[in-house]
């Protein structure tokens, strides 16, 4: 180990223009609100990283900025290195502004107005919303979970047998696909992706794959690239970012897999044609910087320890004195799905509950699934003294 990080040093993101500490709106006009809902990490990013970005803003010419050849060698490399996923320069390519706009770009591209595309339930209001955003029609299938015993992450399954009737009543050829799974936080197995992917060729469904959490993952737990899965090479594009896994959100960066090279081919043009073919000069050198430095590697497998003592500590808390809420360690991300279905709130009612009288900010279950009135996202990338606090509040819940 080079160097140990200290993720418990408190850093004050209020007032920086922080989405999750500053917007009043979500603040309900209540003071000292604890920002515990967007999905980013309250840490500092890599410090060799930002000695990066330091060293070209001294440069100080800031003009347009190009991928060059390294940064395809980096890019693969990491993926090799990580997934043992070896892909060809060819099917590398980018999206600046980051992975929802590229998920919106392919949607378009690959349906046409009216077309079913298909979504598992809940999901990521942003990853879903693309298709409704985009004039398509949302299907849904649910993903299950046994309500036998104490809840773990690995109950939740996919329902591939209404996947697979949803697909052939309404003529379904596009699916969005999120791992690992947010909000659950499942990292689907090698034979759930297989028999996923079995469906996806009887019915020639092409998959869009969010997986922009795929380096947050508890130990033991691997993830698993859907474009290295056996039989979807020609039919899917992977989309990740260094965004969740290094925090660096605000740098509006993502890479894309496609090795279908007729999809490949469309989807560079549709970058051309918005004028998207060149990139953020920070964004360029922090991924070229956080795949490639020993250092930037530590720090993820340090931060991932930490995030799973966070998550570990919460989940414990909360069946020891919170009985009301039911929850677990998810496989991946940094964030607790919650049923809050005992309590004596739901919907508007819970959330105005949580801001205004325990002064806590979660995310509501509902942006995942409408249904969810009765579910909330806990955030747990922060201190360990902003977790215990957090979860002090809840208990009053």
């Amino acid at each position: 180990m080079q160097h140990q990080y200290d993720f418990d040093r408190p850093i004050d993101r209020r007032n920086t223009n922080s989405f999750k500490w500053d917007i009043p709106e979500r603040h309900m006009g209540t003071e000292d609100v604890l920002g515990m809902w967007t999905a980013d990490m309250d840490f500092q990013s890599p410090a060799p990283m930002l000695q990066t970005l330091r060293e070209r803003l001294d440069h100080g010419v800031l003009g347009y900025t190009i991928r060059g050849p390294k940064y395809y060698e980096i890019i693969q490399n990491w993926l090799q290195r990580r997934y043992g996923w070896e892909l060809d320069k060819d099917s590398i390519h980018f999206c600046p502004p980051g992975v929802i706009p590229a998920v919106c770009m392919l949607v378009e591209l690959l349906t046409k107005p009216g077309d079913a595309v298909f979504a598992f339930m809940p999901n990521y209001d942003s990853l879903y919303g693309a298709a409704e955003s985009m004039g398509r029609r949302l299907v849904t299938a649910p993903l299950s979970c046994s309500t036998q015993g104490p809840l773990r992450c690995a109950d939740w399954k996919m329902d591939l047998d209404a996947f697979e009737r949803a697909a052939v009543e309404n003529d379904i050829h596009l699916a969005l696909f999120c791992s690992p799974h947010n909000p659950v936080g499942r990292v689907w197995t090698a034979e759930e992706l297989s028999e996923f992917a079995a469906v996806c060729r009887r019915h020639d469904i092409f998959v869009i794959s969010d997986e922009v959490h795929c380096d947050i993952v508890r130990p033991g737990v691997k993830h698993i690239p859907m474009g290295s899965v056996p039989g979807m090479e020609d039919r899917s594009a992977t989309l990740m970012s260094p965004n969740k896994s290094f925090n660096v959100a605000g740098l509006m960066t993502a890479s894309v897999f496609i090795p279908n090279r007729q999809v490949m081919a469309a989807f560079r043009k549709k970058l051309s044609a918005w004028a998207m073919t060149l990139d953020t000069v920070f964004g360029t050198l922090a991924v070229e910087k956080l795949y490639s430095d020993p250092a930037c590697e530590e720090w993820l497998d340090q931060v991932n320890a930490y995030l799973t003592a966070n998550l570990e500590y919460a989940a414990d808390y909360i069946a020891q004195n919170i009985p009301s809420i039911k929850t677990y360690v998810p496989e991946g991300t940094y964030l607790l799905w919650l049923d809050c279905s005992d309590t004596a709130f739901r919907g508007d009612a819970l959330c105005e509950h949580l801001v205004k009288d325990l002064k806590l900010d979660l995310c509501d279950g509902r942006e995942f699934d409408p249904s969810r009135d009765d579910h909330m996202r806990l955030n747990c990338a922060c201190t360990r003294a902003t977790l215990r606090e957090a979860l002090k509040r809840l208990e009053r819940i």
